[in-house]
């Protein structure tokens, strides 16, 4: 009896502590509703975006004459006196699983940038500020195929390069002017492919398979390969090296023969032909220019330490080699060097004002990137920095270029039609952004 009056209650407990469960449940549910569904931004909000103006002074102790394109082996800040660098706009969409970036330039320092392909044809191989591409920086679609979160992902379009320790903007580099190692020794774009793959946060791996180096439509039948590693054992050190290698020179040659000339293929030059009675303009295969013996081929190395966080360190060194055809005759090839190694430095003094140092050291014994053999350079930079508010950074900049050889070497301008083995600038930028 006992036992069964146990179950019995214990059947009635149960009822009873069931029905408090629902009775709680539901009150809670009346007391909680449910969440509501995420908002969904408009796709505008989602793009980050960036607008700058970017302009300068600059004065020049050789008092060159003119004012214009006097500064010699300097990026873009050529000019002397009052000048407007360029007026930039950024809008990138982060892929989720597709996105895209568009950088667009309006200035000179634009035209610059799109004028610097390798081309020795510029009519037949026009470079990007020949075909309407002069304001457009970078243009690509971007896909990531496991969507946000996804450490992999592939950029189709143009591009900057993924080489060297400064950029094209000043506003995002140590110094006000960029150096000779990214001017002279450098790629600035490439259109192609590009893969990123982030393994860990600590390892990344870049692949590029592009047409070639500053050149949106490509001179030659081949195309040029890249690749990256970029480590960061510790959150204050990142370390990059890069390869990148491919043909860049033209497929084709413009060959002039005269009147009573013509073109012999098996000599590689014209020749005398009665038959001929007018001047005429040949174009003929190069033949090995897309040969692996005539590839060019860069090896970067960057590193960046920042052991507190008022002073960033940044070193650079780069070795390149191209084979030079020199003769339409055959397809032999003269090997062409050059290397040089950068060193900058960056300490904030306080939330306004900060101070840069760099200094460069750049050898191009075959005259390749300088257009002057045995040519060895050094620069030195100093730029006082202060950012007067989120928007504006104004940057006050002493600069050295100096040519080390060879012996009476004078590669700068000096007043009209003189030269100097020195050139001395100091360098006023002003960049106002709005992001």
């Amino acid at each position: 009896m006992l036992r069964t009056a146990f179950v019995r209650s214990s059947g009635v407990l149960g009822l009873v502590s069931l029905a408090v469960c629902l009775h709680t449940e539901a009150a809670l549910a009346q007391y909680y509703p449910d969440a509501p569904p995420p908002v969904e931004l408009p796709w505008y909000e989602s793009m980050d975006m960036r607008l700058f103006v970017d302009a300068y002074a600059s004065a020049n102790a050789n008092m060159p004459k003119p004012q214009s394109a006097q500064n010699v082996y300097r990026a873009y800040d050529t000019t002397n006196g009052f000048a407007l660098a360029w007026a930039g706009f950024d809008a990138s969409y982060d892929p989720a699983p597709v996105g895209a970036t568009l950088s667009l330039r309006f200035g000179p320092s634009a035209e610059t940038y799109a004028g610097a392909c390798f081309s020795s044809d510029k009519d037949r191989n026009p470079c990007d500020g020949d075909i309407g591409l002069q304001f457009v920086k970078q243009a690509f679609a971007s896909y990531r195929p496991g969507g946000p979160g996804s450490g992999f992902s592939l950029d189709f379009g143009k591009f900057d390069t993924i080489y060297g320790a400064e950029v094209a903007e000043s506003q995002d580099n140590l110094n006000y002017t960029r150096g000779l190692l990214y001017w002279l020794g450098q790629p600035l774009f490439h259109t192609g492919l590009r893969a990123n793959w982030e393994v860990v946060p600590e390892l990344t791996f870049r692949a590029l398979a592009v047409n070639g180096v500053n050149n949106s439509v490509d001179n030659n039948l081949g195309k040029s390969f890249g690749a990256q590693i970029s480590l960061s054992p510790v959150q204050e050190l990142s370390l990059m090296l890069g390869w990148f290698g491919g043909p860049e020179q033209d497929d084709t040659a413009t060959i002039d023969c005269g009147a009573g000339e013509a073109y012999d293929p098996a000599l590689g030059r014209c020749v005398e032909d009665p038959t001929s009675t007018d001047a005429h303009t040949e174009i003929v295969d190069r033949g090995g220019a897309n040969q692996l013996e005539a590839w060019k081929h860069l090896v970067d190395f960057v590193v960046r330490y920042q052991p507190m966080p008022t002073l960033e360190i940044v070193a650079n060194a780069d070795y390149g080699t191209e084979g030079v055809r020199t003769s339409l005759e055959d397809d032999s090839t003269e090997t062409r060097v050059w290397y040089g190694a950068m060193l900058a430095a960056e300490l904030g003094l306080s939330e306004v004002w900060s101070l840069a140092a760099r200094g460069e050291y750049y050898v191009d014994p075959d005259g390749h990137t300088t257009g002057a053999e045995d040519a060895e350079l050094a620069s030195a930079t100093l730029t006082l920095g202060a950012n007067v508010a989120d928007y504006l950074l104004v940057r006050l900049e002493g600069r050295g270029d100096f040519a080390l050889g060879p012996s009476g070497s004078e590669p700068f301008t000096d007043s009209v039609r003189g030269t100097a083995e020195n050139q001395f600038t100091a360098t006023l930028g002003v960049v106002a952004s709005a992001f």
